[in-house]
């Protein structure tokens, strides 16, 4: 295995998925250890090796490596060389894998689970967002792992739905592992790297500028055995990101929507191309059970139902083919929980449990009713109390600042003292879970 600080030095002297750093990793064999100690001969004889970077090659300074390194070790960040052996097998197998990757939170074996990306456009529609919501959430119910992008809408949305179920998501950052895009997701961003992982291939400081979105697509479908497509328009960045999948060899699924919406352009064009039709996490569940019965428990997914023959015994249907679990010299779940480390450098910290009762989501009770007072004159009738029982801790503290007799903004309750990223994240989930409505004009309203 290579010097860690070899791998950091490598990285930076190219950019980001480019064709020449893969013609000089095959030519060494993907050591960077001998990359480092070639000479600018051994360089010239590379193939494809573009000449601009033999120069860049030829600088075999380490400092800036060290400042980098130095800076994970404060900082409580990982890194995932190419060449270490809890490095997915699923990402060595797609063109450009990155070389080194920088995360936060809990690796876990990759290529021992199922591993579903879910994405789409970032002005979603409240269609979008409910099942967006319901489907990751779902999915983790059932035994998967939801990968996304933390971009704004449809990501984010199933992000949070994967960790109101107590389940293992994964966000790929389109920027350095330091800095939250969009801003407001800090507190969503600091979730998933305590339950889930926060990956990234840019190195720490890099800015999220648009053209590093779809570049980093092709991690999120390559991580995935399936990439689900929620809502989106033709040019969405959740249409790249199909495509890298169907270059990936990967199963690409769609949500139908209505004709002639825009947020359903891009999904029903999937659908025309031959993606499989979603209208729920069964529909991709059903894909992988035979293949990992050890991680799939469709009998967690709500009102599941067993199919059984006239014979009394259940149906197995044929499945698709999407790839067999690697175990030829891989790591096995045991390493992952005795291994100390993730790679020669950084800690490790140990696998998610997803048990059942982490799994399982309070569903929102029914209003109760509140009897009626008599008095002298007439009877009157108070509002109806709701019961509050299934909101967490913040959601309950922003339902209860709306008042009764009007509407209220973002910013108004922000000026409480509540980040204004929190806020909305939970006027979001208020929103699902039946407890507000969205106003024109920016506003919201008790339902």
């Amino acid at each position: 295995m290579s010097d860690i600080l070899s791998w950091i030095w490598l990285s930076t002297k190219f950019p980001i998925a480019s064709s020449s750093i893969d013609a000089l990793m095959t030519h060494f064999d993907y050591n960077a250890d001998a990359v480092y100690n070639a000479s600018s001969d051994d360089y010239l004889v590379v193939s494809g090796l573009d000449a601009k970077y033999i120069d860049a090659l030829n600088n075999k300074s380490l400092d800036d490596s060290r400042e980098i390194f130095d800076w994970c070790t404060e900082n409580d960040v990982g890194l995932l060389p190419y060449d270490s052996r809890f490095y997915p097998q699923r990402l060595r197998d797609i063109e450009k894998a990155p070389i080194l990757l920088y995360y936060r939170g809990r690796l876990i074996n990759f290529d021992d689970n199922v591993c579903i990306a879910l994405v789409g456009t970032r002005r979603m529609t409240d269609y979008g967002k409910r099942e967006g919501y319901r489907i990751a959430r779902d999915l983790i119910l059932g035994g998967a792992v939801v990968v996304s992008g933390m971009a704004r809408g449809i990501d984010t949305i199933c992000h949070r739905g994967a960790l109101d179920a107590g389940g293992y998501t994964v966000a790929v950052l389109g920027c350095g592992i330091d800095k939250v895009y969009p801003p407001e997701n800090d507190y969503i961003m600091d979730e998933i790297a305590r339950t889930g992982l926060v990956l990234t291939e840019f190195k720490p400081f890099t800015p999220p500028i648009g053209s590093n979105f779809p570049i980093r697509n092709r991690i999120i479908s390559g991580l995935s055995l399936g990439t689900l497509v929620v809502e989106a328009d033709s040019k969405s960045g959740a249409m790249i990101t199909a495509k890298y999948a169907e270059k990936q060899g990967r199963d690409i699924f769609s949500i139908p929507g209505n004709v002639g919406e825009l947020n359903s352009i891009g999904t029903n064009r999937l659908l025309k191309k031959g993606a499989k039709i979603v209208t729920g996490a069964l529909d991709m569940l059903e894909e992988y059970e035979y293949i990992y019965p050890h991680r799939i428990r469709i009998e967690n997914l709500p009102a599941f139902m067993p199919k059984f023959s006239s014979s009394g015994s259940t149906s197995v249907s044929k499945v698709s083919s999407p790839k067999k679990p690697i175990t030829s010299n891989a790591p096995n779940e045991q390493d992952f929980l005795n291994d100390g480390k993730a790679s020669d450098s950084l800690p490790f910290t140990e696998e998610i449990k997803l048990t059942k009762e982490s799994k399982e989501i309070k569903e929102t009770k029914k209003v109760k009713e509140v009897k009626k007072k008599a008095s002298t004159e007439d009877t009157v009738k108070k509002a109806p109390v709701r019961d509050t029982s299934s909101l967490n801790e913040t959601e309950k503290k922003i339902y209860d600042l709306f008042p009764e007799d009007r509407n209220i903004s973002a910013d108004e309750i922000a000026r409480t003292g509540i980040p204004v990223g929190i806020v909305l994240q939970n006027l979001t989930m208020l929103e699902i879970k039946g407890f507000i409505k969205t106003l024109p004009g920016g506003v919201f309203t008790k339902a």
